[in-house]
């Protein structure tokens, strides 16, 4: 457990100083997608999800209780690792160059940690998704 502990410290370092910080929620309008999570815990405390499809121009927290590490990984491709009190609902602003094709985005939720900063062993009943 300690090594898992410390294997999640590595990579939440290296994922901050490779990704730009944005805590500012901004106004939807129709440039923007909301992505929406859905969990079975009233605990969540991290999730790191991944997003891809056509351009993404931003992508941002709903509200400033959460804290949102985004980067690029490629043409298309938006990791996010988001850290506060996570619950069911929206939880980040998607600003597109095209918010019509909603269902061309494509989210995955890659981990969850509880608010104690243990990582969910298992992902079974989470899910996000891309609403216009």
């Amino acid at each position: 457990m300690r090594q898992v502990f410390r294997l999640l410290a590595v990579v939440a370092g290296l994922i901050g100083a490779a990704c730009t910080g944005d805590s500012t929620s901004g106004p939807v309008d129709s440039s923007t997608l909301i992505l929406e999570l859905s969990t079975p815990h009233t605990d969540d405390g991290a999730v790191l999800f991944e997003l891809r499809g056509p351009t993404i121009d931003t992508v941002v927290a709903v509200n400033a209780s959460l804290l949102l590490f985004t980067r690029r990984a490629g043409d298309g491709t938006m990791v996010g690792a988001l850290v506060g009190p996570v619950a069911n609902g929206a939880i980040a602003i998607v600003r597109v160059s095209n918010p019509g094709a909603a269902s061309a985005y494509s989210p995955r939720i890659v981990e969850v940690a509880d608010r104690q900063k243990t990582l969910r062993g298992e992902l079974t009943g989470y899910g996000l998704s891309v609403i216009r």
